[in-house]
């Protein structure tokens, strides 16, 4: 593992602690990263300290090859600001491979359903060409709803609306498209394909995500506790493949940040924890007020447009676009953001958030469902 360290205007008695305290901490940290090749890890660690050497604050930025995870802890002594710090990091990592090795699937093993049910063989001629059709009319907007299935569904975990894993993103995308297929000669025409396939992204989430919250089982284990039938030892293939292959539903606040780039670790943090702030505010939000807001500021979507796509009134739309803005910045204030600050994250981190596009496999996966093309691609 690679580790990085950059000191900020520390006392003598910081300078001297806080190189020792991270040797150790870093070698406690080292067995939670076991799973990961140790030259695909990087830590960076940054302390500073205010000019009048009273307040000091640690930044933790760990980079994985299945995402980015970072803490950040303030105090008065170095010790203590760094240990903090480092005990949220390790506590973060283990949660982040508890969903790598899909620990929610087989502690719920009885109660899992798949909503997207695979397709049949077409029943003739007629069916085939059917689906042909409509796989050429969604397919440039694949990306999109699988994004949008991504995005809704992380919020709907962080805010604890749906539980943890209980719902995965390509069993909503395969519903979606399902659906999309049983609709298609009576989709409506006042809009294009990309819009009507996210009013039924919408749809499908709103209806699954209540589903989970009546169907959650009472025995489901928590992902921090010992399943009672562990899964087996991994082999050496399966570790493998563990380190290079990132499941698709490990739903993460941090993938929803825009990357910049260039910058110093002490700014990446900060920028990392002002973006995770504002993706929180904005999971807190009531789903219609999120769905609005994703429709008007993210997708520029015409007001006329996101009306028709979430069934309410254009003027409504309008009100609750100006409501959850004026939520997220007095959200944002109270948890210490400056007014800089706040219309920063709300008009460049939002605006331009990161966007997931469908993993390869997927897009095979349905073109094989749809086209039978005979690839050998499992459906």
């Amino acid at each position: 593992m690679e580790v990085i360290r950059a000191f900020r205007n520390l006392d003598r008695h910081g300078q001297q602690r806080a190189p020792e305290v991270i040797e150790e901490e870093v070698r406690q940290l080292e067995p939670h990263l076991i799973r990961f090749r140790e030259n695909l890890v990087r830590l960076e660690v940054v302390a500073s300290q205010t000019r009048g050497k009273t307040r000091i604050k640690g930044g933790l930025r760990l980079q994985l090859p299945s995402g980015v995870i970072a803490a950040q802890e303030e105090g008065f002594e170095i010790e203590p600001v760094l240990r903090k710090a480092f005990a949220d990091l390790r506590h973060q990592v283990d949660r982040h491979v508890a969903r790598l090795k899909h620990e929610p699937e087989y502690k719920r093993p009885a109660r899992r359903r798949r909503i997207g049910a695979p397709l049949p063989p077409a029943r003739d001629a007629a069916e085939a060409e059917r689906r042909q059709l409509f796989f050429d009319l969604i397919e440039d907007h694949l990306d999109t709803v699988y994004d949008t299935v991504r995005r809704e569904l992380t919020y709907l975990e962080c805010s604890g609306s749906v539980p943890e894993g209980y719902l995965s993103v390509r069993d909503l995308v395969d519903a979606t498209i399902l659906k999309g297929l049983e609709r298609f000669e009576q989709r409506p025409t006042e809009f294009s394909i990309g819009d009507w396939l996210l009013k039924l992204a919408f749809e499908t989430i709103e209806a699954e995500a209540r589903a989970a919250r009546r169907a959650v089982p009472e025995d489901a284990a928590s992902i921090d506790a010992k399943p009672e039938t562990p899964a087996e030892e991994p082999t050496e293939s399966d570790e493998e493949m563990f380190e290079f292959y990132q499941p698709d539903d490990v739903l993460l606040l941090e993938e929803l940040i825009a990357d910049d780039g260039g910058d110093d670790p002490e700014t990446a943090v900060a920028k990392r924890q002002d973006g995770l702030a504002l993706h929180r505010a904005i999971a807190g939000l009531p789903a219609l007020w999120r769905r609005v807001l994703f429709l008007v500021d993210l997708n520029d979507t015409p007001l006329e447009t996101a009306s028709s796509v979430l069934g309410i009134p254009e003027d409504d739309v309008t009100r609750i676009a100006q409501a959850a803005r004026d939520y997220l910045r007095d959200k944002l204030r109270d948890s210490g953001q400056s007014s800089d600050t706040v219309h920063a994250l709300f008009d460049s981190a939002h605006q331009r958030g990161s966007r997931i596009p469908q993993p390869l496999r997927d897009r095979a996966r349905l073109e094989h469902a749809f086209l039978g093309d005979n690839r050998g691609v499992a459906p």
